[in-house]
């Protein structure tokens, strides 16, 4: 069996896999206490329209806390801590007492924020991390984001010697990552270059398929339209009828790809969001997978696969009963 956690970081990405060998795998990693303020504004005025203003000057003001004012809107689903959570999962039986690798599908701060914590935390055999020339806006870092981009540019341009760098591309294959089902769909060396001299850190994003007898699971990262299109051109007979679908860039418009999604055809399509946003694609998606589930309306999911092709959806909470999930099995019996 493959589990997916996909984890209710708000506005960010990070995903966790549970394998059958078990080599814990970390997907991007996005950490904060809170919602971006365009996230709170938006679950605030969705959930609490009469009191939303008022509401919001209170906190603005000091006099009402960040959870009782998700508490007051009825909005009962908090952000989840990475790194207590990966370490609970490092200890559950079967797995190994640390996570094997971390992949960092592209250098966006909503996918690397918390690195340094999450290396200093959990033990780690290796991370994938591609070469690139991409450089971020310093002064628009908090200081322990400032300290994630300089660990993520150590493993990029391999001057450290803790963690063992890898950089595999489409059509590698390696011992470890072949073993554990995993393909690599995208880039190879020619698109992460084009992609690379544009500054586009989107369309250097790594898309993984992990298979598992029947089960299939797509990891979307935040592709768009030149890496889908390198994908069906080149990978499109491994992608057919998935079960589970990873939408890329938090299921915007950009990520969505009608002809790869058309041919994926997921039984489920996981969105990793927070404000949901305008160029929403969510009613796209649903033309072709059976559900569309995001974070922001079931909080922390995880997917249960099996070598059957059959798929079990736990979420941390349930909304269309409007009932915290019992059967939750990171939440109940794990953690």
């Amino acid at each position: 069996m493959i589990r997916v956690h996909v984890l209710n970081v708000g506005h960010g990405d990070c995903i966790l896999l549970e394998l059958p060998s078990g080599r814990l795998t970390v997907v991007d990693i996005n950490r904060s206490e809170k919602m971006d303020a365009d996230s709170l504004t938006e679950v605030i005025q969705t959930w609490n329209p009469s009191g939303a203003l008022y509401d919001r000057f209170l906190y603005g003001s000091g006099a009402l806390d960040y959870k009782t004012l998700l508490q007051r809107a009825g909005y009962d689903i908090q952000l989840e801590d990475p790194i207590p959570y990966i370490k609970t999962l490092t200890q559950s039986p079967g797995n190994t007492d640390e996570a094997f690798r971390f992949i960092s599908t592209h250098p966006h701060m909503d996918h690397l924020t918390g690195l340094s914590d999450l290396m200093r935390n959990v033990a780690m055999i290796n991370a994938w991390v591609l070469p690139n020339s991409y450089t971020q806006e310093l002064s628009k870092l908090t200081d322990s984001q400032k300290a994630d981009w300089a660990l993520y540019r150590s493993f990029r341009d391999d001057i450290q010697s803790t963690v063992k760098v890898v950089r595999p591309f489409a059509r590698d294959t390696g011992n470890y990552w072949t073993e554990d089902g995993i393909t690599i769909l995208a880039p190879d060396p020619a698109l992460l270059e084009s992609e690379d001299e544009s500054s586009d850190a989107n369309g250097m994003s790594y898309v993984l398929l992990i298979q598992h007898g029947w089960s299939k699971v797509v990891l979307g990262g935040d592709a768009e339209k030149a890496t889908w299109d390198y994908i069906v051109e080149n990978h499109g007979a491994d992608i057919m009828d998935i079960q589970l679908l990873k939408a890329s860039h938090h299921g915007r418009d950009s990520g969505y790809h009608q002809p790869a999604v058309k041919l994926m055809s997921p039984k489920y399509t996981a969105v990793s969001v927070g404000k949901k946003p305008d160029c929403d694609a969510s009613n796209k998606y649903r033309q072709y997978s059976d559900h569309v589930v995001s974070t922001r309306w079931h909080g922390t999911m995880v997917f249960d696969l099996y070598e059957n092709g059959t798929i079990e959806f736990w979420p941390e909470n349930d909304r269309c009963s409007n009932s915290f999930s019992m059967a939750m099995l990171g939440r109940v019996a794990s953690l």
